[in-house]
C-alpha cells in the first residue's frame, strides 16, 4: 500500500506566492515615467528624421523609432519618441495628438510599455502567395 505524504499548508502558500510571476507594476523596466510617446497614423512615407524634427519644436527628442515591416521595409504606421523630460514630452503629446500631418491625422499618447517584447520563436512569414486556400480546393 502506498503512503501520502500531507504537506504543510502554509509552507505551500508561501512556496507559491514566491514563484509567481512579478507583476508588471513591480517588473523592472515596465514603468513609463511619461517621456515615452507613441504616436499612430504616420504615413508610411515619414522618416524617422522627418518624425524627430516635428517633435524637436516641442523640445530635446532623446530617440525617435518608426516600427518598419521586416519584409516590405514600409512603415507600419505607428512608432515611439522619447523625449528628455515629462513636461517635454507633455506639451508634445498635447500640440500633436489630432494634427494633420500630410494628409493623415497622427495621435500621440503616452506609451503603456517602456521596453520590447520577446520575439516571436522560428520565421513566420504570413500565407504563402500562389497557394490557394484549401477551403477553395474542395469546390
Amino acid at each position: 500500500m502506498r503512503g501520502i505524504l500531507f504537506a504543510d499548508s502554509s509552507s505551500d502558500a508561501n512556496d507559491r506566492a514566491s514563484q509567481q510571476p512579478p507583476s508588471e507594476a513591480e517588473d523592472e523596466g515596465s514603468f513609463n515615467s511619461g517621456t515615452n510617446l507613441f504616436i499612430t497614423g504616420l504615413r508610411s512615407t515619414l522618416s524617422d528624421e522627418a518624425v524627430k524634427r516635428l517633435f524637436e519644436k516641442y523640445g530635446d527628442v532623446e530617440e525617435c523609432k518608426i516600427m518598419m515591416d521586416p519584409h516590405s521595409k514600409e512603415s507600419r504606421g505607428f512608432g515611439f519618441v522619447k523625449m528628455v523630460s515629462v513636461d517635454q514630452a507633455d506639451a508634445a503629446r498635447n500640440g500633436l495628438s489630432g494634427t494633420e500631418i500630410e494628409g493623415k491625422t497622427i495621435f500621440v499618447e503616452k506609451a503603456r510599455r517602456s521596453r520590447g517584447r520577446k520575439a516571436t520563436p522560428g520565421k513566420y512569414y504570413g500565407r504563402k502567395k500562389g497557394k490557394v486556400p484549401f477551403r477553395f480546393l474542395l469546390c
